[in-house]
């Protein structure tokens, strides 16, 4: 029997045959070969079968799974993770790219500190269009455009406390996407199913509108990894539509959007107050984010608020003030370690 890749990348596909292509190829120019791509395409109505099949007919390391159900994104990825052979994996969104050497250096954070659980690193962004039959220019990646956006603000390469991580993720220093990480498989196979769905006052269907999910995921990958390397250089493209369900979401219920993400904090969070000792701080930092998002929840969809203790609300204020970079810019993981440490 062969021996299994080292690593894996899942990509799951969903009607994404003017991208998925551009994607795969991202992930054969991998400077690091020992890998295997391996693509679930669930009910596709588009030409992403042909595209995909095409891929697996040249190279042996392109394994393709189909299903002509659709069960949701979160059982789709979990489908992938439960397939991977590799012992690292990470997911490759279906319109996104990642650069040729992504592989190449968080596997060797990862081989360098054999006990984390996972690895990091920033990422580029940028819109194309939303027509599919509009010709996508592509990407150069050996040599990235210097008109691309970065999608978190520069931060240094660091060993940081899983518990600082997850404070991160919170306020903006850190993606909050899995794809910029890699992940030891095992652990995120254990770790995966915790957040499919979180039971909510609101009637957020998490495994069906998956905003919030991701944060939960990495928080706890975080925090049982106790510590972890984030490196600063971005060695992934995340490319977006302006009429994505993302940005339409953003534009419809912004604060919806915001309310999910915070919840599913608090609630990730809630379910990791034995990882470590600061956690109870973390969890009242997004319990109060969330008393600050449920008031303008409320009020943009005419709803009285579930939540709405004013104290608290300030208090998020105050913190996205001091230590959030949406408004904070000189926040880091090393104001938000001192935070911590006052705070707990």
């Amino acid at each position: 029997m062969a021996q299994p890749p080292l690593v894996s990348l899942l990509i799951p596909t969903f009607n994404n045959g003017h991208t998925v292509g551009e994607s795969i190829e991202s992930c054969l120019r991998q400077t690091f070969q020992d890998l295997e791509i391996l693509i679930y395409d669930e009910a596709s109505k588009d030409n992403t079968r042909e595209v995909i099949a095409a891929y697996a007919a040249k190279d042996p390391r392109v394994r393709v799974m189909t299903s002509d159900s659709n069960s949701g994104p979160l059982m789709a990825w979990r489908k992938l993770l439960h397939e991977a052979r590799g012992k690292y994996c990470t997911f490759v969104w279906s319109d996104d790219l990642i650069l040729p050497k992504f592989v190449e250096r968080l596997v060797g954070v990862l081989q360098q500190n054999p006990k984390d659980l996972l690895a990091g690193c920033n990422a580029y962004r940028y819109y194309i269009p939303a027509d599919p039959k509009a010709p996508i220019p592509r990407a150069d990646l050996d040599h990235p455009d210097p008109t691309w956006q970065w999608l978190n603000e520069p931060y240094e390469t660091a060993r940081i406390k899983g518990d600082t991580y997850a404070l991160g993720i919170f306020a903006k220093i850190y993606p909050v996407t899995q794809m910029c990480n890699l992940f030891v498989t095992q652990a995120a196979r254990e770790v995966f199913d915790h957040y499919i769905n979180f039971e909510n006052p609101y009637g957020f269907d998490y495994s069906r509108l998956a905003y919030g999910n991701d944060v939960a995921f990495l928080s706890e990958m975080g925090m049982r990894s106790g510590e972890l390397v984030q490196v600063g250089e971005p060695l992934v493209v995340a490319r977006s539509t302006p009429n994505s369900l993302t940005e339409r979401l953003i534009h419809t219920n912004r604060w919806q959007y915001w309310l999910q993400y915070t919840y599913a904090f608090y609630a990730g969070w809630s379910k990791c107050r034995e990882l470590s000792q600061r956690v109870p701080t973390l969890v009242s930092a997004a319990e109060d984010r969330v008393h600050f998002c449920n008031l303008f929840y409320a009020v943009t969809n005419r709803k009285w608020p579930r939540f709405c203790n004013p104290f608290k609300a300030l208090r998020a204020v105050w913190f996205i003030l001091r230590q959030d970079r949406h408004i904070q810019k000189q926040a880091s993981a090393q104001t938000l370690e001192r935070w911590l440490q006052h705070q707990s």
